[in-house]
């Protein structure tokens, strides 16, 4: 939406052009009142002919009021103009004082109590200057009628202008007169709802009285049909006009709402309604404001909940909770660590040494999850990843486990050749891979959780990587990953038997794979 001058001078003049389209169709009522209705036929016509006197006082009317109102709206708008100024100009719109804020609030009420105020002066000057209630009759159907086109006319176009002055659209927080959507229904039927019994009860009951007196009954009688039928023609018109403009009022809102529910169900969360009014439609609005802004939190806790663990741990955690306890799986655990890291850590800057670690985390991070596996835990210069758990359920979790663990060296070739370029020490990792039953799920006490496996398979991975520099591989697995690969796509490894494994009682086989 445009907060431009432009765009304000627009709102300026369709209020003003509103105001002086209904204070002449409210004159032309008055017209038609004055020619139609008042005075009651004498002769054997309808319809007495409309003296000049009759014309003057339509023009005095219509004149007053219009000058009056526009007058009066000029005069008492200048402080929400000099406002408008100086937010165009770039003053923030919070130091608008608080009188000024309910002005904007209640300017649409505003325009039409000048404009009501206006009708119903002329109306009792008239009568009372006349001495003739009729006057006062006509004047106060054609301000009623006005004064209505006004209030919500104005409304539907100053609802435009209220997001630059109200930019956050907090409107609930102004302490201002707020009209609300029953009242305002309440409203827009007691002035034009209940306008066309009355008159027709209140002109009927005249022409009544003045048949029974008259000479020629026969006139007025005709007359009584031109005032139902004047009655029928301001209540429609006037009805018609209303019921569009409160609809609009009412619809509009509600449009602009679920369109923007339909684009949060689409994922944009960025998605704001514009708050225009302080009524039950607009505190509707702050609310789903305060929702998607929520929702932006949410989604950028999760996020951020992402990067301090994998991103199916964060999932598993926003949908069914963070609660303790672990699950018997049987999967494949990989296990990678820097060789030399504490010799590295001598020779380089703390920060340049952070700097490697972050890069060469990333490249290694990339390549398990690209297979699939769920990075549990980084141990500095170590990375643990599993195949296989509840997170990431898969029936190839060892020929998964082994092709991360190719890659992974892949990756390590591409990532020194980059650090050679940039004349940094290259590093060296070695890989251990171990398949078998381990428990995986929540661990830790109420304060702070953790992600991670347990079991011998766990143990074994992180003691085959320590045996890769002994063996002269740089990828060690166990015969139960060896067994558990598929035949055809299994890549060719040598039998290392009888290999020492601190903690195991009992030498073990394991399976050395060549440099990829």
């Amino acid at each position: 939406m445009s907060n431009s001058p432009t765009s304000s001078r627009r709102v300026s003049r369709r209020v003003a052009t509103l105001i002086s389209a209904a204070t002449v169709f409210g004159a032309l009522i008055v017209f038609a009142y004055f020619a139609l209705i008042d005075p009651i036929p004498v002769d054997e016509a309808a319809v007495s002919p409309l003296e000049t006197e009759g014309i003057v006082v339509f023009a005095v009317a219509g004149v007053v009021i219009l000058v009056a109102a526009i007058a009066m709206v000029v005069w008492l708008g200048r402080p929400i103009r000099r406002w408008l100024r100086l937010i165009e100009a770039g003053t923030p719109a919070s130091e608008m004082p608080p009188n000024v804020a309910r002005l904007v609030l209640i300017w649409p009420l505003v325009g039409a109590s000048l404009v009501a105020a206006g009708s119903l002066v002329v109306a009792i000057f008239l009568s009372i200057l006349y001495d003739d209630p009729g006057n006062f009759v006509g004047i106060a159907i054609g301000g009623a009628v006005g004064t209505t086109i006004v209030y919500f006319g104005t409304d539907l176009i100053w609802r435009e202008q209220i997001p630059t002055f109200f930019p956050d659209g907090d409107l609930s927080s102004i302490h201002a007169f707020r009209l609300s959507v029953r009242r305002r229904l309440l409203l827009a039927f007691a002035l034009i709802g209940g306008l066309t019994p009355t008159l027709l009860v209140v002109l009927t009951q005249a022409r009544t009285r003045a048949m029974l007196d008259a000479e020629n009954p026969r006139a007025i009688l005709d007359n009584l049909v031109v005032v139902q039928l004047y009655i029928l023609g301001v209540g429609l018109l006037a009805g018609v006009i209303t019921a569009v403009l409160v609809a609009r009022a009412i619809v509009g809102p509600l449009e602009a709402l679920q369109a923007a529910m339909g684009r949060v169900e689409n994922s944009e969360l960025d998605t704001r309604v514009a708050v225009t009014t302080n009524d039950e439609l607009g505190y509707l609005g702050e609310r789903f404001n305060v929702m998607t802004d929520g929702l932006r939190q949410g989604e950028r806790l999760r996020e951020l909940f992402g990067l301090y663990v994998s991103a199916e741990v964060a999932q598993a955690a926003v949908e069914s909770g963070a609660g303790l306890g672990g699950t018997l799986v049987d999967c494949t655990v990989v296990f990678s660590d820097i060789r030399d890291f504490t010799t590295l850590s001598e020779q380089m800057p703390p920060a340049r040494l952070v700097d490697v670690i972050n890069r060469y985390m990333t490249a290694m991070v990339s390549v398990i999850v690209d297979h699939g596996g769920v990075v549990t835990r980084f141990g500095g210069d170590s990375v643990l990843a599993v195949f296989g758990t509840p997170l990431n359920p898969m029936a190839d979790h060892a020929d998964r486990a082994v092709r991360t663990a190719i890659g992974m060296r892949r990756a390590l070739a591409a990532f020194n050749d980059e650090e050679t370029l940039d004349r940094l020490p290259n590093l060296r990792s070695g890989i251990g891979i171990a398949t078998g039953p381990v428990i995986a799920g929540n661990i830790g006490g109420r304060e702070r959780i953790e992600y991670t496996v347990m079991g011998d398979a766990v143990n074994l991975a992180a003691r085959l990587e320590e045996k890769t520099k002994e063996a002269g591989a740089p990828i060690l697995m166990s015969a139960e990953t060896y067994q558990a690969l598929d035949g055809a796509d299994a890549p060719h490894a040598r039998a290392l038997t009888d290999l020492e494994i601190k903690g195991k009682r009992s030498p073990v086989t394991a399976y050395a794979l060549a440099e990829p």
